[in-house]
């Protein structure tokens, strides 16, 4: 996970039980919003967050038009995005690389 991601992840941690939308994110983490977006993309792939959309009436209907409608969208840690630890789990894929890595070395030296 990289700093900007930790950021942002330290920062709805910090608020947690609060939906933010990801420009909220990005200010707050003093990230860009593409890092923003990488992060909340990699927490809902790992299910560590709620989110959801909602539709808002950004200019009213007139006579001759019709209403501009804007989306935004919230985000959320979960109970297990709140329990969530990168650096232990970035710790656990490295010891399971070195097991393989040993694995396959003395079955090489067996050979």
């Amino acid at each position: 996970m990289t700093i900007g991601s930790q950021m942002v992840l330290a920062v709805m941690k910090k608020n947690f039980g609060t939906e933010l939308t990801k420009a909220q994110l990005a200010e707050m983490a003093g990230v860009s919003l593409s890092t923003v977006n990488g992060c909340i993309n990699g927490l809902n792939h790992k299910h560590l967050i709620v989110d959801r959309t909602e539709e808002i009436e950004e200019t009213p209907a007139t006579e001759t038009r019709k209403a501009k409608m804007k989306t935004i969208h919230y985000v959320m840690l979960n109970e297990d995005g709140l329990a969530y630890d990168p650096i232990a789990e970035e710790e656990a894929k490295k010891a399971e690389a070195a097991a393989k890595r040993a694995a396959k070395k003395a079955a090489e030296a067996e050979a």
